[in-house]
């Protein structure tokens, strides 16, 4: 084989590299502005979302204040369809025997649960019966509306739908039952008291 056809085939084998190189390339570009594009498509498609998210609030208490209601500003600027305390401002409130006649301190969990242990003075409307029973069974004309479940999730729920129905004065309590600090009862309280109580005394004994 001649120098002349060896440098033709080198010369070859490298347009030919050079030639996928450039393809592969491009493909690569290619792909990236499909990414590109299916992203932004995706985020195109959340904006309507995110506006009716944003805008229902509103409406809701908008409707409300044209009923004559009166509406929290704080949810107005914010947005937001209800409120929420710490439990420990909700036990200062409670502790008012004429801002208590103002409150109704709702329970949102099962039945069970409720007869277990309950915060004293709450009624039971499991979350599941709240759209068949909150309009006969809970004042809209209560200052507050707090409502609680065991943690946090049921009562989240039960807020939304309740804020979503026109009423104003609905309280989420933070944290739920497990967070508590104040008196419980039920007939379940005091056995758990003991079980606590055998508890530390058994990994805590004292020593005369």
């Amino acid at each position: 084989m001649s120098e002349l056809t060896v440098l033709v085939v080198v010369i070859g084998l490298g347009v030919t590299l050079g030639l996928l190189w450039a393809v592969r390339r491009i493909h690569q570009e290619v792909n990236g502005l499909k990414r590109e594009w299916y992203y932004h498509q995706q985020a195109l498609k959340k904006i309507p979302h995110e506006i009716q998210t944003a805008v229902d609030p509103l409406k809701i208490h908008v409707a409300a204040l044209a009923e004559g209601k009166a509406v929290s500003s704080a949810l107005i600027r914010s947005g937001r369809l209800y409120q929420e305390l710490s439990m420990i401002e909700a036990v200062e409130l409670l502790k008012n025997p004429v801002q208590r006649l103002n409150i109704v301190l709702l329970d949102v969990r099962s039945g069970a649960e409720f007869a277990k242990r309950r915060i004293p003075g709450a009624v039971l409307i499991p979350v599941e019966q709240l759209d068949t029973r909150y309009g006969s069974e809970l004042s809209s004309t209560a200052q507050y509306i707090m409502v609680y479940c065991e943690e946090g999730d049921r009562s989240r729920l039960a807020c939304e739908f309740l804020s979503r129905q026109g009423l104003p004065n609905v309280y989420l309590l933070r944290g739920g039952l497990a967070d508590w600090p104040g008196p419980v009862e039920g007939n379940g309280g005091g056995e758990l008291i003991q079980i606590a109580s055998k508890t530390r005394s058994s990994s805590n004994p004292v020593v005369s």
